[in-house]
């Protein structure tokens, strides 16, 4: 069976629609069979030219998948931190399971608009967006977080960092799963929307001990605390700088050394994994969590007892 083409004209039309003439982008590649990885950081017009296309598709052709930053880059920057992120230009959530079922409960909220587009990254799996400007990091993000765990979407695919697959290029997944190539439905892409066109973030309630606890309740705060203020001082992971091995590590600190539940370390985790390039996705750290939790061999609790 002959695999289909790539489509030229897809990732063009995408670059054009979702981002400004002057917007600088971060593209990542990566490889799930070599592990290999690359990054470049550059103006839309560099991302767009023949030359640099051409280069994707013949490394689309060897089996690297193509991603791109959902947001702006600070020109001349040369990578995809926080830090350089210059403007927001969507609200993002991606769904890894049921793309159907939160399309349809996007739809059947009266508080939401209408998406912008939605691209289609594999069968049952999307990325949605909605064109935004005037957003802050901060309160994109809180927007997107509130809007994952309300929609069951990915909750670690809400940094402001976060990329989405290029259109008109194939996913290639590893063990043997056959390649679909990405395809994209525009929707209102003409339309931009402001802060006031979404719900209100909650904020997120600080964790208070009330003066008289229990002792349970005061070993469990103290552990979260101690582990929360342990993974801030933690660098982040790299791909291609053994980040696959540093994030198992640091799975296995929090629920073996720490002793925390998997929702309690996946509720850590957050913040140190939107630093991380790329971030990871959730069912990716859920993995890891559990094959912390079963082949580590840190002693539960270790990290608490060597500072009691």
């Amino acid at each position: 069976m002959r695999m289909r083409q790539v489509d030229r004209d897809a990732p063009l039309q995408f670059l054009r629609t979702a981002y400004e003439p002057d917007d600088w982008i971060a593209v990542f590649l990566k490889s799930y069979e070599t592990g290999h990885t690359a990054q470049r950081v550059g103006p839309v017009s560099l991302v767009a030219d023949a030359r640099f296309q051409a280069w994707l598709r013949w490394r689309n052709l060897i089996r690297s998948n193509i991603y791109v930053s959902v947001n702006a880059i600070s020109p001349g920057r040369r990578s995809r931190t926080r830090e350089s992120v210059r403007a927001i230009r969507h609200v993002f959530l991606e769904a890894d399971h049921d793309g159907c079922d939160v399309l349809a409960a996007i739809a059947a909220r009266r508080d939401l608009p209408s998406p912008s587009y939605v691209l289609h990254s594999s069968p049952n799996r999307v990325h949605v967006f909605w064109r935004v400007a005037g957003f802050t990091i901060e309160h994109a993000e809180a927007l997107q977080k509130q809007l994952a765990r309300e929609l069951g979407t990915d909750v670690a695919a809400t940094p402001c960092t976060q990329t989405t697959r290029v259109p008109g290029f194939f996913n290639h997944k590893p063990q043997y799963v056959p390649p679909h190539l990405v395809t994209i439905e525009y929707r209102d892409s003409t339309r931009v929307y402001a802060p006031d066109d979404f719900p209100i973030p909650i904020a997120p309630m600080m964790a208070t001990v009330p003066v008289r606890l229990s002792r349970g309740l005061n070993v469990r705060f103290n552990r979260m605390d101690r582990a929360r203020r342990y993974l801030a001082a933690l660098p982040a992971a790299f791909a291609g700088q053994h980040g696959d091995l540093h994030t198992f590590r640091v799975c296995c600190r929090l629920v073996r050394g720490f002793a925390l539940s998997d929702a309690e370390a996946l509720t850590l985790l957050n913040d140190w994994n939107a630093r991380c390039e790329p971030p990871w996705a959730e069912c990716e750290l859920r993995d890891k969590l559990a094959r912390a939790r079963r082949y580590g061999r840190e002693p539960i609790g270790g990290l608490l007892e060597a500072n009691r």
